[in-house]
């Protein structure tokens, strides 16, 4: 897992954002590819916008990351700081 937030920061945000607790447990599930640039498995999927949902998922995991306006690629990759695309099948087994 890549949690960056212990058990009693993620019990307050699900008081706030029921169903949030699903969510990141979706997040850390996630299948991701590996960088094309460095060849690290510790990326993440990006999304676009400031909503306080989102905003937490961010906080909580490396597997999420979150950009304020036009998302400059689908993947970001957490160890050479780089946005990327990748093919379909280039999938990692994290």
């Amino acid at each position: 897992m890549a949690l960056m937030v212990d058990e009693a920061w993620i019990e307050h945000v699900e008081t706030i954002y029921p169903g949030f607790r699903q969510s990141l447990a979706d997040a850390e599930s996630r299948e991701l590819p590996l960088c094309p640039t460095c060849g690290s498995t510790n990326t993440a999927r990006v999304g676009g916008g400031l909503i306080g949902r989102t905003t937490h998922l961010a906080a909580a995991t490396t597997k999420f990351k979150l950009v304020p306006n036009n998302r400059p690629a689908d993947f970001y990759c957490n160890a050479c700081d780089r946005f990327f695309d990748a093919p379909s099948d280039a999938v990692s087994q994290a």
